[in-house]
């Protein structure tokens, strides 16, 4: 299993409009409500941000990736949005964070969740995936970035 089977083109916001972090949080799940890899769309931002209240999921290097396990999410979800100014995130590093990869699974998805949050995490670490983050312009780009580096 590898994000980007995951991750999907209309579930990437290029340019995010919001800049706080509870706002972020709804933009992206919104794109995964829209996309049917949600369910409840309330429930969900809620469960994340309970999940965020116990740790910033900011992990540093420019990078959050606030995440939950929910009855919300029917299986797997992944969202990814981009602020080129920086979003205040409380992460670890007190960096502001341009790079924010949302993810929610079900309860009952603990090995799959856990595999690709090691595995998301694991490629974030490489410098220069997250430059490449970074220039990509589109979705498409995105993904391509992604499929790129999960194959060395």
């Amino acid at each position: 299993m590898r994000v980007s089977d995951y991750l999907k083109e209309d579930c990437c916001i290029m340019e995010l409009k919001v800049a706080g972090k509870e706002e972020i949080v709804k933009e992206i799940a919104s794109c995964l409500f829209s996309a049917g890899k949600i369910s409840d769309l309330e429930k969900f931002v809620k469960d994340v941000l309970e999940r965020e209240s116990l740790g910033s999921t900011g992990i540093g290097y420019g990078i959050a990736i606030p995440h939950a396990r929910t009855t919300a999410a029917s299986g797997f979800a992944i969202g990814f949005g981009k602020s080129g100014a920086g979003i205040e995130f409380k992460s670890i590093d007190g960096q502001k964070v341009n790079l924010i990869f949302l993810m929610g699974a079900a309860p009952n998805d603990l090995n799959l969740y856990l595999r690709l949050l090691a595995e998301l995490s694991k490629l974030l670490m490489n410098a220069s995936f997250r430059r490449e983050l970074m220039s990509a312009n589109t979705a498409t780009e995105l993904i391509a970035v992604i499929k790129n580096f999960e194959s060395i």
